[in-house]
């Protein structure tokens, strides 16, 4: 029987022996089947949906191989030298002085079928360019324009008002007077002759390159990092651009750009004559260049006595990649992934970040039809993806390197990684508070009050559907008095709560407890008895006044975690959870059902936990059933998150723990109103399979301590 404590005492509330007897009502021959099982849509139908977009977060910004720009910035900042800063990613390198002044050609121009340039006066008589091809020369004024194109094997530069007009050859070279004159490209201006132009073995166009002094022509107008720097990070960065060209000019000129190098990105970014605010700062960044070194040499960083690749990019993630993880080929010796917290530091404005494409890129990118699964789980040891694989919605699967999809889609870096956080509190009844405070406005007016022994987690299940139906914290409470958890949680939302829901017979939660609530000016009504049956009848008929009930779900107490997950949909969608036993649910909750007008009951659970004799029960008075029937608790929750998709809220999923003398964390998990999964001491593939189908939901949750759900298997979802 249901009753009620209310200030004014003891009285009957819902259930009468009377209504308990009612005539039951038919669902008619086309309900009275036997147990659908399989009814609900299995795994593998919810993965041939097509996401129209997927999110992906991480940290860092490109490959992640050596130094990390960033990372030096915050070594910088800390005091630490350039020689220290290079030490530290560079593993097993020296610190040393080297020539440097060698000739080194950049690329400025690649691939252009016409270009062209002019000269700009910087001083007096300014402005003239010399012009050489196939043996003439060609001389223009001050702001004239010279237009250089392909013309079969040669390159012709022309210029009207010239004489001669032009000029043509196998190549052709620009000269200007340094001290007076800059070569204008554009908006462009170059400081440094000559600028040579050459065909494009195999096409149509033109090579433009400038042969610059590495010392300083090359170097000074290196622009990888602000020229704002602090002092230590300047040098460092001075020191690896000047080891990496220097390796491309030992490597020799690359015919198909006739360069050791290009301006931009895919070797070092090369830039123009500073001007403006840039121009301010020029001489802190020379200054870092010349560094030590003499009017010869600069300092590099050598492994062996040999000067290395010096690779680095903008930031790692915590932790620098390997160079085979990247680059494949053999390990580099001196390209060692190392830990890199400096990469993390505030300074870094890719220390985070989110991006979202649409299916429909995702999908050009691995060349399938559509991507219904994305799997990110195989990772170098620095946590970046190896090897994603695309699986389509016919089940085709493409896969590529973590480094490719990172360009390929315009990803920051390959460490994708879904953003994580955690439920703090040690026992139930923290968790509990936890949830309600962050899950449940503070306007609630009422409370579902519920046992948090384990022995009692039965009526904690049932409870919650109610509480979601009526928008109610899920609070727990001790035999003889509330849980300091609870009361602190009550205590912060104050006058606000006037009702209290205490699911649970007086053995469980004594009248002490409703005193207690009762003191604080609380109305008490005490849902259902220490009897299961009675219980989930009392509460069939309390959510019916919330409005229709017409599906519930049965479970037992072998099924409990995946009565929990499903509870985060249950009520919201206001379907109670009665229980069952090994045969039957019991006669009180079915005519609870009855009287609700319920014709769906879903069985939680495979027949090994929710009997194949429960389901025919339940049919044999008229009800239709439908089971979920995965072979552990972790696929049933796969499964219903899966199923009631679009009946969450939120962009997470919810990782909870069953064992450890504990199943009582799905159901309060399920206050967050959003799909939980249920681990155990590990975090099995049918979840890390669901995450991997669902970038509607790109960050996890664990509820509890490392105790309970362990860093290993949130970092295992996290990164699948």
């Amino acid at each position: 029987m249901t009753r009620v404590v209310s200030r004014g005492g003891v009285r009957a509330l819902v259930a009468m022996t009377s209504a308990l007897a009612m005539t039951l009502v038919g669902v008619g021959a086309a309900g009275a089947g036997a147990d659908r099982a399989g009814a609900a849509p299995t795994t593998t139908t919810a993965a041939a949906a097509v996401p129209a977009s997927w999110s992906f977060s991480g940290s860092g910004f490109g490959h992640g191989v050596g130094m990390s720009q960033y990372g030096a910035l915050a070594q910088a900042k800390a005091g630490r030298s350039a020689q220290q800063i290079l030490a530290s990613y560079y593993t097993g390198t020296t610190y040393d002085q080297v020539p440097d002044t060698q000739t080194i050609r950049v690329n400025i121009v690649s691939g252009a079928t016409t270009t062209s340039v002019s000269g700009r006066a910087t001083g007096t008589n300014g402005g003239r360019l010399t012009v050489v091809g196939g043996g003439r020369t060609l001389t223009t004024s001050a702001g004239q324009t010279l237009t250089l194109r392909r013309s079969g094997s040669s390159v012709v530069a022309s210029c009207s008002g010239c004489s001669p007009t032009s000029v043509s050859g196998s190549s052709v070279q620009v000269t200007w007077d340094e001290s007076r004159t800059d070569l204008g490209l554009g908006a462009k201006r170059y400081r440094h002759a000559p600028f040579v132009i050459t065909p494009t073995p195999g096409a149509a166009t033109l090579q433009g390159v400038l042969h610059l002094r590495l010392a300083d022509e090359y170097l000074d107008q290196i622009r990888e990092v602000p020229w704002s720097w602090p002092r230590a990070a300047l040098e460092a960065q001075a020191a690896a651009a000047r080891s990496y060209a220097l390796r491309k000019v030992s490597a020799g000129v690359r015919s198909a750009c006739a360069c050791h190098v290009h301006d931009g990105i895919s070797d070092q970014v090369y830039g123009p004559v500073p001007e403006g605010a840039e121009a301010s700062a020029w001489p802190q960044w020379r200054a870092a260049v010349a560094a030590g070194g003499g009017s010869t040499t600069g300092y590099v960083p050598r492994y062996g006595g040999q000067i290395i690749e010096a690779l680095y990019s903008s930031s790692s993630s915590g932790r620098t990649v390997n160079n085979e993880d990247v680059f494949l080929g053999e390990p580099v010796p001196y390209l060692r992934s190392v830990s890199d917290p400096w990469s993390t530091s505030a300074d870094n404005p890719r220390r985070s970040w989110t991006a979202t494409v649409t299916g429909a890129q995702l999908a050009s990118a691995f060349g399938l039809p559509d991507v219904a699964s994305l799997n990110l789980s195989d990772r170098t040891s620095a946590g970046t993806v190896r090897t994603a694989v695309a699986t389509s919605s016919t089940g085709a699967t493409r896969s590529m390197g973590g480094d490719a999809m990172r360009r390929a889609l315009g990803l920051s870096s390959a460490a994708t990684q879904r953003p994580i956080s955690r439920t703090a509190g040690a026992s139930a009844a923290d968790l509990a508070a936890e949830v309600a405070r962050s899950s449940v406005p503070v306007s609630a007016r009422s409370v579902v009050i519920a046992s948090s022994y384990e022995s009692d987690v039965a009526h904690l299940v049932m409870a919650r559907p109610l509480a979601g139906s009526l928008g109610a914290p899920l609070l727990l409470s001790g035999r003889n008095q509330l849980t300091g958890a609870t009361v602190r949680e009550l205590d912060r939302r104050g006058s606000q709560v006037t009702r209290a829901y205490v699911v649970a017979g007086s053995p469980m939660v004594t009248s002490s407890v409703v005193d207690q609530l009762r003191a604080r000016g609380i109305a008490v009504t005490r849902v259902g008895l220490s009897d299961k049956d009675a219980t989930g009848a009392a509460v069939v008929d309390l959510m019916r006044q919330q409005g229709p009930v017409t599906v519930a779900a049965a479970s037992t107490q072998a099924s409990v975690p995946e009565a929990g997950a499903f509870a985060a949909v249950a009520g919201p969608r206001r379907e109670p959870i009665v229980w069952a036993g090994s045969t039957r649910v019991g006669w009180r909750s079915k005519a609870a059902l009855t009287r609700a007008g319920v014709r769906t009951v879903r069985l939680i659970g495979p027949t090994t936990r929710v009997p194949s004799a429960v389901a025919s029960d339940l049919v044999a008075r008229g009800f239709r059933t439908m089971r979920f029937s995965g072979s552990s608790s972790s696929l049933v929750s796969a499964q219903l998150a899966d199923y009631f998709r679009n009946s969450y809220t939120g962009t997470r999923v919810v990782l909870a723990r069953t064992g450890g003398g504990r199943t009582s964390d799905p159901a309060i998990a399920a206050g967050q109103r959003a799909p939980v999964l249920v681990v155990t001491t590990s975090a099995p593939g049918s979840v890390t399979s669901l995450v991997q189908r669902s970038p509607h939901w790109p960050a996890v949750r664990a509820l509890g301590p490392t105790t309970r759900v362990s860093s290993a298997s949130l970092t295992k979802v996290r990164r699948a």
